[in-house]
Parts: structure tokens; C-alpha cells; sequence
């Protein structure tokens, strides 16, 4: 026989049992009902479908979705709205309309310009090649004839200096430009005695009365060049 406290012990235990029992069969008929709910819930929503893909989980697009819609990554609160992709213009590179043919036109004026001073340079060299003296005249010129009138006609000079006239030369312009780069004498005549010159008409003149043009001809020209007094002949 059991003593009564032991009787008691054991109706309580028993009771404690029971509770517990009675306590976890609710939750798991809770959950059950839960569960339930839920997927009715889902296969309300979507109706369509017939299950439910791993990506979506089931939801529609009206569900809350609860906390796993929270956690979802991408997903959107009611209420919020797409941020707008910032592009990222730092790398990118529009041509600007026109750049390219504004290049290629000033390559090719650029291309001209040599391809005339080209043509001009070797011209000059062409000509100072004819003659160790050189006279630039321009035709209407009087200077220019004062010049030729005692260069030709007062001295016998050999080899003859052979003369420009810049008015009739097809690049006289260029080549008058050219002669003051190169010997910073612009106007005409201009007298070139291998390549330097000896100045205009008057300066010849003032070399002729004093008597020094056949040595500075023949000073600067080296032994190609002699220059003698020629036959009195008439003014200019």
C-alpha cells in the first residue's frame, strides 16, 4: 500500500502530465490550423499556378507576404517607390557632332600650306641656282631699273645675274614674302649675291659712284664671279 503523501505526489505528477500533454497537443493543432491558412491564402491568390517557385514563395502580388516578404531580397514595403538607376557617365564618351570633319579639314589646310611653302622654298632654291647674283625686280619698277641699269649696263659681270621680275612670276607674292623672311628686305629691287643681299637701287647706285660695287660683287661671290667697268652707256 502506498503511503498517502506518495499517493498525493503521484496524483499531482499525474495532473502535471496531463496539462503538459493537453498544452503542446493545442500548439500543434494551432500550427496545423496556421499552416492551413496560409497555403489557402497562397492558392488564393495566384490561382494560375500550380506551385509555387523558389524565387517567389508562393506569393502573389497583392501578399503582404509577411516577414519572409521583409526579408526577401529586392522586395518592396507597401507604399515605396523605385529608386532610379543613376547611370554612370564617367566612362562614357559621346563624340561631339562635327569634331571629326573640323579635324580632318584643318589637317588638310595644313597639308596645303606645307605642300605651297614647299613649293615656294624650292622654287627659291631653283632660282638662286641660275646665277651667283640675282636681281628681284618688278618690271614698272624705276628703282628695279636703276638697279638692272647698273648691274647690266655699267659692269661686265660673269657669271650674268639672272633677273626675277616678281609682278610676272606666278609665285612672285609668295616668293617676294619669302625673301623677307630670309633676308628682311621686302621692297624691290633686292640684289642677292650668293644668297645676302647688297640692298635696292639706291644702295647700288651709292656702291657704282663710289666704286666699290665691282669689289663687293666679286668680295662676295667669290672666284666665281668677276665684275669689270663696262663701256659708258646711257642714263637711266
Amino acid at each position: 500500500m502506498f503511503s498517502p503523501r506518495r499517493l498525493r505526489l503521484f496524483l499531482v505528477s499525474a495532473v502535471v502530465l496531463v496539462c503538459f500533454i493537453l498544452y503542446f497537443t493545442g500548439d500543434v493543432r494551432r500550427a496545423q490550423a496556421l499552416r492551413a491558412t496560409s497555403t489557402s491564402q497562397m492558392g488564393t491568390s495566384n490561382p494560375n499556378s500550380k506551385g509555387s517557385s523558389p524565387g517567389n514563395h508562393g506569393y502573389g502580388k497583392d501578399s503582404d507576404g509577411g516577414v519572409f516578404d521583409k526579408l526577401r531580397p529586392g522586395s518592396l514595403r507597401p507604399g515605396e517607390k523605385t529608386k532610379p538607376d543613376i547611370a554612370d557617365n564617367s566612362k562614357t564618351q559621346t563624340a561631339l557632332p562635327g569634331k571629326e570633319e573640323k579635324v580632318k579639314g584643318k589637317d588638310t589646310e595644313t597639308e596645303e600650306t606645307k605642300s605651297e611653302d614647299e613649293t615656294v622654298k624650292e622654287e627659291m632654291n631653283a632660282i638662286l641656282k641660275r646665277s651667283p647674283i640675282i636681281i628681284f625686280s618688278k618690271s614698272y619698277c624705276p628703282y628695279s631699273k636703276k638697279a638692272k641699269y647698273f648691274m647690266l649696263e655699267k659692269y661686265d659681270i660673269s657669271p650674268v645675274p639672272f633677273v626675277v621680275e616678281l609682278d610676272e612670276h606666278p609665285l612672285g607674292k609668295k616668293l617676294q614674302d619669302l625673301l623677307a623672311t630670309n633676308t628682311g628686305r621686302r621692297t624691290v629691287p633686292n640684289v642677292l649675291v650668293n644668297g645676302k643681299t647688297i640692298g635696292g637701287g639706291d644702295d647700288i647706285e651709292a656702291l657704282y659712284l663710289s666704286g666699290e660695287l665691282g669689289t663687293k660683287l666679286q668680295t662676295l661671290g667669290g672666284k666665281r664671279v668677276t665684275a669689270a667697268p663696262h663701256s659708258e652707256g646711257p642714263e637711266p
